[in-house]
């Protein structure tokens, strides 16, 4: 099977930041727009989070610098929008320029569902 890119939106959010009540307030994330090489995850691969299944985990290549959460600074993990889904990066690596491989990031994204509430409604 061949994979063509995909275009894809990269949503990118800030350090959270809280209210004078100490609750949350809603983020409005940056959006990037990309192109990226996105496949499933073989199934043969080890899971280590039984929670997840094959279809809902997918491999990104990419020329956009993608982020995964860090926890140090309270940055949430990079979101992804394609094929009509949201997923989030899961975890994130660099890839050095090689012979005749361009430097790239690739990624390992998986499917979320929107939090009900949202962060900074009553």
């Amino acid at each position: 099977m061949r994979y063509l890119r995909t275009p894809i939106t990269i949503l990118r959010f800030g350090p959270q930041s809280f209210g004078v009540d100490h609750r949350p307030l809603a983020q409005t994330p940056t959006e990037i727009a990309a192109m990226a090489w996105v496949q499933p995850i073989d199934s043969s691969m080890v899971e280590y989070d039984p929670g997840y299944s094959g279809p809902e985990r997918r491999k990104v290549w990419t020329f956009a610098e993608l982020h995964a959460a860090d926890e140090a600074n309270g940055t949430p993990a990079d979101q992804i929008e394609v094929g009509g889904k949201t997923w989030l990066v899961w975890s994130a690596d660099p890839w050095p320029a090689g012979f005749m491989i361009p430097a790239h990031w690739t990624a390992e994204i998986r499917l979320i569902q929107p939090l009900r509430p949202e962060a900074g409604t009553p």
